[in-house]
């Protein structure tokens, strides 16, 4: 009666409007009974076809799919472990982890260990998977180095990284996490080797019953070409990022995924808590692949109620073999189309049913969805004051007229949208190209990048793709222009630029531009792979150069990267220019950098750190001198591009630099933390390009502070006293002068002068006395022809004395230090 009523009252509203009555319905009722005997026999013939034949050939192309795509990511899984594996060996053999190491002082060579330690920092954030970089030294004392620096003293935690040198192999990985990089100690029940060699006697088992996974670990022993290493670098994975790397081994969020090793213990796996009935199942995995003896094809697992695509495979590590497993449900495919195999069956015996027995009851259930859909466009008598224009309109159509017309008005409505999609197409290509280049869709493999960039407007048949990056220097020089904080305006102007320019440019089909916000961008050139692209390029950047500086008044350093057919290799050549561009010339004016030509990168003559010039930088600094200080950062900064050097030899020096003041900072009790905050002023030096900015962040950001925390103590007396003899003994060095002597022209007592002179200079008077005449003399020997003996005697030592002396601090005899400096370029 309800619905009866509805129908009605639709039906009402139709004629309201002027519609007339039942045009369509008519034509429903007549013809409604043949169709529903005509399709119903079909659909049942057709549904049952379907869910026998179609189900089972679906099962095993979603089998031949699966084992294609997991072999496809477990390349890229394969292919991050790899590179894993050769980035640390890698850093196992550079120079820093040599042998050198064996007998450093940690604790005098204070720089040194600090860049032991920045090293493992850069280490650890070189690759995503790295949650802790630690390195172990056993000689000359039991040394941990993780965040910070060790000295092990506990017998237990020794005797638990000595196990990581004992072991056989040079490079080897183990499933065990190591000590967390706080130090703390390992108990026995999480010995990293006891655990391996638990799993390892346990190969024969099906599985071990310990199941918990651990983080894997990765051990390089150091000097890599050593045969005798003293330590070990020791990688540990973070446990999350390995798990998410695992998922993608399953087409799709359903599934099991895991790593295991030759004895069958599980390694890693896609989810990190399993449930017990997850466990159970993992279990019957690895019996299954056992029972096959090795062969590596893909094939179906029945377990319970349910089938699972199960693809397997080896992959290959420095020292053992692993297997990689994933498992996939076919429900997860199959289950759709079971559904609608089993829906048509149905519907078509009730089709029958009914077209037997409720033919015209059918059609009116047929025909009412129109009517409701012309309820809900046709407004009521009552509505008609509002939209006249409709009801006037639907006294002249059908109802699959009007239908008709609102679907027009929709399609209008959609290109409109598709109008508003096309304006926002920029911004699309450049995110894609921010992701792209930056190394964030490794994920995708070459199919995949292609597809989202035909989605975005790119060709990417038979092309060619050109990757340049823009740096744009000078920004430091046009304060009277824009400030510090306007970096991010200026990169936009300088994009806008080299768009428009590349877009005009006939020989570029298509570009794309990222602007990173940070004086620097990136252009992707797209074109025919017949074009001479890379010589394009070129001429374009000469035009480039000159338009940048004549309009923006800006310094640019372009590198044009290699010319590819692949846009997989995009991401990594991008890393390349990066990594390269800090070794071109700090000279002032634009670049014009070739990837391919590697010699506007590597310079043959290195840029000399002036030793001198920074003690006479770190004085100025220690007596609170912000004018001299600032007239002796210029000295150096102009001695140290004076040869000119790289950008890369420039930060160096300046790092060093850095390190040296922090040093005075804590020898004279003025703390880094408390005056800079909890900022890490290496990471800002690191990143800054410009000498001319290098040389103002160290004087507003480092120097300023300090030399105002030295002058809130200028009014201390001794201060005074101090100052006069360190000028006295740069004047009078070459005379016989004592700290006695100095302390009685002063009328204060030897020991009171001895004190204040350490606590103002940071060393003791004569260590200072001879650190001066060493300076001078080590700068006769470089300079001058004079004989070894005139040299002491001009210095202010004896002959005898003054070789030995010498030999002892700076570890050669003064004839060989000459003869070292004569040879170099």
């Amino acid at each position: 009666m309800e619905q009866t009523r509805q129908r009605h009252g639709l039906r009402g509203r139709l004629r309201a409007a002027g519609m007339p009555k039942t045009r369509t319905g008519r034509y429903y009722r007549r013809s409604l009974i043949l169709i529903l005997l005509i399709v119903s026999i079909p659909g049942l013939v057709t549904g049952i076809v379907m869910h026998q034949l179609v189900v089972t050939r679906m099962e095993q192309e979603f089998n031949r799919m699966h084992q294609s795509q997991i072999e496809t990511r477990a390349r890229n899984v394969d292919d991050q472990l790899t590179y894993l594996e050769m980035s640390l060996s890698h850093w196992a053999f550079e120079p820093r982890f040599g042998e050198a190491l064996r007998t450093k002082d940690f604790v005098y060579d204070f720089k040194g260990t600090a860049e032991i330690v920045t090293t493992l920092y850069v280490l650890e954030g070189s690759h995503p998977l790295i949650r802790s970089a630690q390195l172990y030294l056993d000689e000359p004392k039991s040394i941990l180095f993780n965040r910070e620096y060790t000295e092990l003293t506990d017998r237990q935690q020794i005797s638990q990284y000595a196990k990581y040198l004992n072991r056989s192999g040079h490079v080897y990985w183990t499933d065990t996490d190591t000590a967390e990089p706080s130090g703390e100690t390992i108990s026995s029940d999480h010995d990293p080797l006891l655990n391996e060699a638990g799993a390892r006697g346990n190969e024969s088992e099906d599985i071990s019953d310990g199941d918990v996974q651990s983080a894997p670990v990765l051990v390089h022993k150091i000097p890599g070409d050593s045969t005798d290493p003293f330590g070990t670098l020791i990688i540990t994975l973070d446990q999350g990022k390995v798990s998410s790397l695992l998922k993608t081994l399953t087409p799709y969020d359903e599934g099991t995924t895991f790593l295991m090793n030759a004895g069958g213990r599980t390694l890693a796996s896609g989810s990190l808590e399993l449930a017990p009935t997850e466990i159970t199942f993992e279990r019957r995995l690895k019996q299954a692949i056992a029972d096959r003896k090795g062969e590596t094809a893909s094939f179906l697992l029945r377990y319970g109620s349910e089938t699972y695509s199960v693809s397997y495979g080896p992959m290959s590590r420095v020292d053992s073999d692993w297997t990689y497993v994933s498992a996939a449900p076919m429900s997860s495919v199959t289950a759709p189309l079971k559904q609608v195999s089993t829906f048509i069956v149905l519907l078509s015996g009730a089709g029958l049913l009914l077209g037997l027995v409720l033919s015209w009851y059918a059609s009116r259930r047929i025909y009412s969805p129109v009517a409701r859909m012309l309820g809900l466009l046709v407004p009521s008598r009552s509505d008609n004051h509002s939209a006249p224009h409709l009801s006037q309109r639907a006294t002249r159509l059908d109802e699959f007229e009007l239908l008709e017309s609102q679907w027009q008005e929709l399609t209008t409505q959609r290109l409109s949208a598709h109008r508003q999609l096309e304006e926002q197409l920029p911004q699309l290509r450049e995110s894609f190209m921010l992701q792209l280049i930056r190394g964030h869709l490794y994920a995708y493999d070459e199919t995949g990048l292609r597809r989202k960039m035909q989605g975005l407007g790119f060709h990417t048949e038979e092309r060619q793709f050109l990757l340049l990056e823009m740096a744009f220097t000078g920004h430091a020089r046009m304060e009277g222009r824009f400030g510090s904080q306007d970096t991010g305006l200026m990169t936009f102007a300088a994009a806008n630029m080299i768009e428009e320019m590349a877009r005009e440019y006939p020989d570029f089909e298509q570009i794309g531009v990222a602007n990173f916000h940070d004086l620097s961008a990136a252009l992707l050139i797209v074109a025919p792979q017949a074009a001479d692209l890379k010589s394009h390029a070129l001429l374009w950047g000469e035009e480039l150069l000159e338009a940048i500086g004549r309009v923006l008044k800006m310094n640019v350093t372009l590198v044009i990267g290699r010319s590819v057919t692949a846009v997989k290799e995009l991401p990594g050549i991008f890393a390349e220019m990066e990594r390269l561009v800090a070794y071109r010339s700090i000279e002032p004016g634009s670049q014009l950098l070739d990837l391919e030509d590697q010699s506007c990168f590597y310079r043959t003559r290195e840029a000399a750190y002036p030793l001198g010039l920074e003690n006479e930088l770190i004085q100025a600094i220690r007596r609170g001198r912000s004018a001299e200080a600032e007239h002796g950062l210029e000295r150096f900064m102009a001695e140290a591009t004076r040869t000119g050097g790289t950008e890369f030899q420039l930060q160096q020096i300046m790092l060093q630099l850095l390190g040296s003041i922090q040093h005075t900072m804590l020898q004279t009790g003025a703390a880094p933390y408390r005056l800079f905050g909890d900022g890490n002023r290496y990471e800002k030096l690191s990143s800054i390009r410009e000498p001319e900015e290098m040389k103002k962040w160290m004087m507003q950001q480092v120097i300023s502070p300090y030399a105002e925390e030295i002058q809130s103590r200028e009014e201390e007396p001794m201060r005074r006293v101090v100052d006069s003899v360190i000028e006295e003994i740069r004047r009078n060095y070459k005379l016989d002068i004592s700290l006695e002597s100095c302390a009685e022209s002063r009328q204060v007592t030897p020991y009171a002068l001895s004190k204040a002179f350490k606590q103002e200079a940071g060393v003791n008077f004569i260590d200072y006395l001879t650190r001066v005449r060493m300076d001078e003399a080590k700068r006769l020997l470089r300079e001058t022809t004079m004989k070894i003996n005139d040299i002491a005697i001009e210095v202010g030592y004896q002959p005898s004395y003054f070789n030995r002396i010498f030999k002892k601090r700076e570890e050669t005899t003064p004839s060989q230090y000459r003869e070292r400096w004569s040879y170099e370029p």
